[in-house]
């Protein structure tokens, strides 16, 4: 992959990240929607989010290993 292409990605995963951290947190601390998604459908929620930005930290930590093994 081209050097612009994974700068790109890895700073698109790293805004990804913060932002459904971010997304999260409102859910989990605020009652933000509270009149639609509340109880166990919140948590879920809010699991499901804290989930994808694992999923994203780990793509991201392996594409910048990936530059790093390139030396790129």
């Amino acid at each position: 992959m081209k050097p612009g292409l994974n700068t790109v990605s890895a700073w698109f995963g790293i805004i990804m990240i913060l932002l459904v951290t971010a997304g999260a947190g409102a859910f989990a601390f605020t009652d933000f929607m509270d009149d639609k998604l509340y109880g166990n459908k919140r948590i879920f929620f809010v699991l499901l989010l804290l989930a994808y930005a694992v999923y994203r930290g780990f793509r991201l930590k392996q594409l910048l290993n990936q530059q790093k093994y390139n030396g790129e």
